[in-house]
């Protein structure tokens, strides 16, 4: 798991217009090819947000909210 991968994806998924509309159409695509590994992509299509938190660790609040409301949709 590469806390550092995760955190970028997050952060080109808020800023990237083009990607979020792709991760709202196929979450699992679009984290596949970014190069998240599959606990990572568990973990967000989960909608867990304590697996998410270890992740992340302390900075997790800010950006899980964002990342679960998109697959939920």
């Amino acid at each position: 798991m590469s806390k550092q991968k995760l955190e970028e994806f997050i952060i080109q998924l808020s800023e990237d217009s083009e990607l979020k509309q792709s991760y709202i159409e196929n979450p699992m695509a679009v984290m596949q090819k970014i190069g998240l590994e599959e606990p990572e992509i568990k973990a967000i299509m989960s909608g867990d947000k304590r697996q998410i938190s270890a992740m992340l660790g302390q900075d997790a609040e800010l950006v899980i909210t964002g990342i679960i409301h998109l697959v939920k949709k």
